[in-house]
């Protein structure tokens, strides 16, 4: 830059993009940080533009020297710099940042003319998985920063309440997205996903729950998007689960909580590759392995909703089997949960009447005699009598307004 000799905003987006792509390949975090000065322009109105370069420079070098020499320093336009900062955390970078903060409020040149700087930091993956995201972030977070006075440093998770949940939702979309998007998403990447869903939906104080049960589901959808007509189960199955505990007179609340359980049921396959959900023979041992986790892997990212053990334990134990002989834990009878029970039962019949890269789908009567016959070995027996006698009454019912 001819003013201030440091990067310029060209420069910077070549470097941002290359840094992107190589964190793409390898899941390492980068982080952006964007900084905007705070009565820069009552300096060019009363001063002169003069004066006003002056302070650029001394700007331009001050965050260049205080940088790592790792770190791209650019302006960006006017009054506004940036900086790309591999290899860094948000966390790590909000220090940074919070630093390259008092060194421009303590310089003697910088505080005659009262200046100081408002800064947001973006970080990838946490803030998105494109390089717009990131950038976007960190505009956001630098609006809040100018918004509270100047001279701070935020992110976007500390927007004024009212805009909070739509941007922790945009967040999370982004990514979302951008996980499935990765070469590889194994088990392994579990305590990532979890973290990083966790701090989109603000501090352990100030975390917003609702927005953390949706994101579950965005992320249940997108499970189901991979495997061949699954598209909606979830949905399906919360509404034979729900017929079945009306008829058990279940509380309102714990018939709306076992319904989000079952929406959710299969979030764990999230991490189960595409070839085995879709495969049309049988499984090996270890794709069968694999597959099997997904219960359990489920149970563990909505550990993350405080006051879930229910819905927890649900998910977890959904492929038990009455007489022993299922997964995870072996169960048997009415060791397992009722509600897994339900779940267990509502599933079967969804997919026994969807066609499936393994199967050809079955009538509803077909579907139930399957059941019956599985009662008191796979299935609870006065479970599934009652969903029988549910849909029962729930055809004639339809046949008479017919």
């Amino acid at each position: 830059d001819g003013l201030t000799g440091i990067k310029t905003r060209r420069f910077f987006w070549e470097a941002l993009n290359s840094e992107w792509k190589r964190a793409s390949r390898s899941g390492r975090p980068f982080s952006v940080v964007l900084m905007d000065l705070d009565k820069f322009k009552e300096v060019n109105d009363t001063k002169g533009h003069l004066e006003g370069d002056l302070v650029l420079a001394r700007v331009g070098r001050l965050l260049e020297q205080k940088c790592r020499q790792s770190n791209v320093v650019a302006r960006y336009g006017g009054d506004e710099f940036i900086i790309l900062m591999p290899e860094t955390g948000v966390e790590q970078a909000q220090i940074l940042a919070e630093r390259l903060r008092l060194w421009i409020s303590t310089d003697p040149m910088l505080q005659e003319e009262h200046i100081t700087g408002s800064f947001g930091v973006g970080s990838f993956p946490v803030h998105g998985f494109s390089v717009e995201d990131i950038i976007r972030v960190a505009d956001a977070g630098m609006y809040v920063s100018k918004h509270a006075g100047g001279d701070r440093v935020s992110t976007a998770e500390e927007f004024a309440e009212g805009e909070t949940a739509a941007v922790q939702r945009q967040l999370i979309s982004g990514y979302i997205e951008g996980f499935l998007q990765r070469e590889h998403t194994g088990p392994e990447h579990l305590e990532e996903l979890l973290t990083t869903l966790s701090k989109m939906c603000g501090d352990d104080e100030g975390r917003n729950f609702m927005v953390l049960r949706e994101a579950i589901e965005t992320l249940t959808r997108a499970a189901e998007s991979r495997e061949l007509n699954s598209s909606g189960h979830g949905e399906m199955v919360a509404h034979y689960c729900e017929v079945i505990a009306r008829s058990l007179r279940l509380s309102l609340e714990d018939v709306a909580d076992l319904a989000y359980a079952a929406r959710v049921h299969d979030v764990g396959k999230i991490f189960v590759p595409e070839r085995t959900l879709n495969k049309s023979g049988p499984l090996t041992d270890d794709e069968f392995y694999i597959l099997k986790m997904h219960s359990r892997v489920g149970a563990e990212i909505l550990a993350t909703i405080p006051g879930s053990e229910n819905i927890q334990k649900a998910v977890e134990h959904h492929h038990e089997a009455f007489d022993g002989n299922g997964y995870p834990a072996r169960l048997r009878g009415e060791q397992i949960p009722l509600w897994a029970r339900i779940l267990a039962i509502a599933d079967a019949y969804v997919n026994m009447t969807t066609e499936r890269s393994f199967a050809a789908a079955k009538t509803s009567e077909q579907a139930l005699n399957e059941l019956e016959k599985l009662s008191g070995t796979r299935y609870d027996g006065m479970l599934v009598r009652i969903l029988l006698r549910e849909l029962k009454a729930e055809r004639a019912s339809s046949s008479l307004g017919n």
